[in-house]
């Protein structure tokens, strides 16, 4: 009898974190996040394609090659997009020793892109390139500052999250009936390694 009772405390617990919806609370907001930042993303990226249109027709547009740094980190955004999902898959096989050891991984490769990306900012003033550009032509460079800039904003938020799933795994609170930080932290993650592997590719075919 104690068991049933248990049983229907759990149940309403769940119902009442689930929201009027059935969607937990956290993961609508980390989804608002996500849908937040494609708004943005995409205000930068219409405003690159106006610029870009204007510089062209009036000679004020300069077409440079991207850091090969920038490349690099979105070859490391895949492996610890991989990374993640492995400690989520971890996860719901209650392999919950494992899962610390890879978010862990995933926290390090990171912070591996954003040195990549001060690397690639180095690399772009020594060229001459700078935020304030010195020419109007060098807007172009700009653009490429502001985009790279807000998108690692957007990792070190990231970082947050995979912080506090490590400190939740190593306390032995993510498991196979406890999924949902481990779920949106993943979930924002490979987010914002497919969103910079795209916005790469936009600025290097838009140049």
């Amino acid at each position: 009898m104690s068991d049933k009772i248990e049983i229907l405390k759990q149940s309403s617990k769940e119902k009442s974190n689930s929201g009027n919806f059935g969607v937990h609370p956290v993961i609508f907001l980390v989804w608002l996040l996500i849908i937040a930042s494609i708004m943005l993303f995409s205000g930068f990226i219409s405003a690159y394609i106006v610029q870009r249109t204007d510089g062209l027709r009036n000679e004020a547009w300069l077409q440079f090659q991207l850091p090969i740094w920038f490349w690099i980190s979105a070859g490391i955004a895949i492996v610890s997009s991989i990374l993640m999902q492995r400690a989520y898959n971890a996860a719901k096989k209650d392999d919950i020793q494992l899962v610390p050891s890879l978010v862990f991984l995933a926290i390090i490769t990171g912070i591996a892109f954003g040195v990549s990306q001060f690397l690639g900012w180095k690399d772009m003033t020594q060229r001459g390139l700078f935020v304030s550009n010195q020419e109007p032509e060098e807007i172009s460079a700009s653009f490429v500052y502001v985009i790279s800039f807000v998108h690692l904003a957007h990792i070190l938020i990231g970082l947050l999250l995979l912080g506090l799933t490590f400190f939740k795994s190593l306390k032995l609170k993510i498991h196979r009936k406890n999924l949902v930080f481990i779920n949106i932290s993943t979930t924002y993650w490979h987010f914002l390694g497919l969103l910079w592997i795209c916005i790469l590719l936009f600025l290097y075919f838009a140049r």
